[in-house]
């Protein structure tokens, strides 16, 4: 018997959606840089228009049964909530305070719509058939976020090594 039901997945989605909203207005509000600002401020209004989505997924999929799956993908999904920085209570507008240039931000940026993703794709397994198509536009949409991120950040690279090695606290990593 499984742990989670699909609407307390699609409720993750929601928690992601909103962290990501108060990063990306967090970071608008801190930027200086006008290409920055707007793309921060349009991957807000993404972010709020994925929380309705998941919401009413949530609603829909209440009573889904989803036994189906074995208890390993569970966990697998249980993995991918717990290492979403935006899936946790991590404060997204402490962390988007935190960030020091327009470069890091997108890097930031770039690490959770990936994660998004990843989860997005999972999650939409565990989706009846007819609810597939909500959950697959989201993954369109992030999926086009990661395209802006990596074209503005083309802006705020000075050479093709700053462009591909991130950098940033990666612990006792050495890059």
């Amino acid at each position: 018997m499984w742990f989670f039901k699909p609407s307390e997945i699609a409720k993750i989605g929601m928690k992601i959606e909103e962290n990501g909203l108060a990063f990306y207005r967090a970071l608008a509000a801190k930027t200086e840089e006008p290409e920055a600002k707007t793309l921060f401020n349009f991957m807000a209004g993404e972010e709020e228009q994925h929380y309705k989505t998941f919401e009413a997924l949530a609603d829909k999929l209440q009573g889904y049964d989803i036994s189906t799956f074995e208890d390993d993908y569970e966990d697998y999904m249980r993995d991918l909530a717990n290492n979403s920085v935006f899936a946790t209570d991590a404060d997204p507008v402490a962390i988007a305070k935190g960030v020091n240039t327009v470069a890091e931000a997108i890097e930031l940026a770039l690490g959770f719509e990936k994660d998004s993703v990843l989860f997005y794709l999972q999650f939409k397994k565990m989706v009846p058939e007819e609810e597939k198509f909500g959950v697959h536009a989201i993954i369109d949409e992030e999926q086009k976020h990661i395209h802006q991120l990596l074209t503005i950040k083309k802006m705020y690279t000075t050479s093709r090594e700053e462009f591909y090695i991130p950098k940033g606290d990666y612990g006792d990593a050495e890059i």
